[in-house]
């Protein structure tokens, strides 16, 4: 079973439709976005009452909203969360290269002896002879 069409949508969604006379792909509601998916041509419908300017025809596609929709919630993207989203990406300039210092040739060993043995495991002290447990 489908989960019901929340009504804070729908009504984001009439309210687009109204306010800017073309109906949405994507809505936010509560700072989240969702993307709609529109059942058997439902959106060209909607499309062709807002060309005519049929408010009867509009309410009643308004009112069968609900069955006709599907919305899924989009992921957010990382750089959006940093309020740049729709900005083109700031271009940086290309610095000089640094000269590394090269350090003295002293006292070098390889790499596999700077390293810690791994894996070996520590000896256990044993104590003497052990006593047998009595049941």
């Amino acid at each position: 079973m489908t989960q019901p069409v929340d009504t804070s949508i729908l009504h984001e969604i009439v309210r687009i439709i109204d306010s800017r006379r073309r109906v949405p792909e994507k809505v936010i509601v509560k700072s989240k976005e969702y993307l709609l998916t529109y059942l058997e041509d439902h959106q060209r419908r909607l499309e062709e009452a807002l060309q005519r300017y049929d408010a009867d025809r509009l309410n009643m596609l308004y009112g069968q909203l609900a069955s006709k929709i599907k919305y899924q919630l989009m992921r957010r993207v990382p750089g959006r969360l940093s309020g740049d989203s729709g900005r083109a990406p700031k271009k940086t300039m290309a610095k000089a290269p640094v000269a590394k210092v090269k350090k003295k040739a002293g006292k070098s060993r390889p790499a596999s002896a700077a390293r810690k043995p791994a894996g070996k495991r520590r000896a256990v002290a044993k104590s003497g002879p052990r006593k047998k447990q009595h049941k």
